[in-house]
């Protein structure tokens, strides 16, 4: 993972350097222009960036000029605590992903956490509005948490706390618009996940098993192979999400043409 941030303050750099060691390369920018240009070629996953830049110019159209042009590329805002919600509310429009409040929670966890959550919910943002069309709209917002948190290895019970439902409410809402079980739901969801980092071809497989919370790489290739009928270098030379989500609809398809059980 690239990280493109534009953080003024040194000693802020510094916390940023150490809480991004062994999970992602920085690259410190000096001006807004750089940013942009990072993520205009490609070498930027994740942007962090201050309210303001070294000169005192606001960085609210930077941010909505990266959101607009590159809505996959995250935004996690790292600053003081802000004196004017207004402008804080401004930033949160205009397409910041997560907040970072500087000699607060800027500690090493919460700020890899903050990273890991903001490329989860851009990820998770692509694949649902492709899928959420696909299903009805009571069925969406457990597509959409399975898909958030795609990254772990998440269980019905999980799903329907999560939602404050019943699990047999999720069975029988699934079953009703002639899908998948939750568990298959579940499954679907991670794969698509998986299939979104297959698509950088700097990860190995074992690590996107890692990240995703598989027990072993043979694990992940396993359940790729038992929903998919590929294997995981397949879907990885097909597209990565468009070869699994291909395969979704597919398996979607198969059960709008099946009476309700």
């Amino acid at each position: 993972m690239i990280v493109a941030a534009l953080v003024w303050d040194p000693s802020s750099r510094a916390r940023l350097q150490e809480a991004t060691r062994s999970q992602a390369h920085l690259h410190s920018c000096e001006r807004q222009s750089e940013i942009i240009a990072l993520v205009q070629n490609g070498l930027a996953d994740v942007v962090v960036l201050d309210m303001r830049d070294a000169q005192g110019e606001s960085t609210l159209p930077t941010v909505r000029r990266i959101h607009e042009g590159f809505p996959s590329v995250p935004i996690v805002l790292y600053c003081a605590m802000p004196a004017v919600s207004r402008e804080m509310l401004a930033f949160a429009r205009a397409g910041v992903n997560d907040l970072v409040i500087r000699d607060m929670d800027d500690v090493k966890v919460t700020l890899r956490a903050s990273l890991t959550s903001a490329a989860d919910h851009c990820s998770a943002s692509a694949i649902a509005a492709e899928v959420e069309p696909l299903v009805p709209p009571n069925v969406a917002p457990i597509v959409r948490y399975c898909l958030e948190n795609g990254r772990r290895a998440l269980t019905v019970e999980d799903v329907a706390s999560a939602l404050h439902v019943h699990r047999k409410t999720l069975v029988d809402r699934l079953n009703a618009a002639n899908l998948p079980p939750p568990s298959a739901i579940i499954a679907w969801c991670r794969l698509l996940v998986s299939a979104r980092l297959l698509e950088d071809p700097g990860r190995s497989i074992e690590q996107v098993a890692l990240l995703l919370d598989f027990p072993s790489g043979t694990s992940m290739r396993n359940m790729v192979k038992r929903y998919t009928g590929l294997r995981t270098g397949e879907v990885r030379e097909n597209g990565g999400v468009r070869c699994v989500m291909h395969a979704f609809k597919q398996e979607i398809a198969q059960g709008a043409g099946r009476p309700n059980s």
